[in-house]
């Protein structure tokens, strides 16, 4: 792949390379395998259909395949079995692991503190496509800012 002049791919770039640094560095504060559990399990108990909040082009590093990216959030609700409220989300489009039937869940104390987990999950999303794809806006196929908030 021929290297980039464009100071916006170059930007994009950094920021995805200072990203996958922050996350290898989170890594081992990441949640139990306990926890894992209960986001997938709260997920599909989630409303339907999940709001589309973000459509993104992605290319495929390895062949170049061009797809739709859909990042999708549910309503919030009740986690089953807790007092905590939860949001799920999923990557529709990218093959990993967000890109399943329910996604996963965020929880918190109420909705809004659900909500806001699950936009920090939305961007863990976002991030681990961007490991296997060029991120795009769909429109004008300008590089999408991984390190741009949410």
């Amino acid at each position: 792949m021929p290297i980039s002049h464009d100071p916006s791919t170059r930007e994009a770039k950094l920021a995805e390379a200072l990203r996958t640094n922050l996350r290898k560095r989170k890594a081992p504060a990441r949640g139990s395998f306990d926890e894992n559990t209960a986001a997938l399990e709260a997920a599909k108990l989630a409303p339907r259909p999940y709001g589309v909040v973000r459509e993104l082009l992605g290319i495929s590093h390895g062949d170049g395949e061009r797809v739709a990216l859909t990042v999708e959030m549910s309503a919030p609700f009740r986690a089953p079995d807790s007092s905590e409220w939860a949001v799920a989300v999923r990557l529709v489009g990218d093959g990993g692991q967000f890109d399943t039937e329910a996604g996963k869940a965020a929880f918190g104390r109420d909705g809004l503190s659900a909500t806001r987990k699950a936009i920090d999950l939305v961007q863990v999303a976002i991030d681990l496509a961007s490991i296997t794809h060029d991120l795009r806006w769909p429109e004008d196929e300008a590089p999408y800012d991984l390190s741009a908030p949410i």
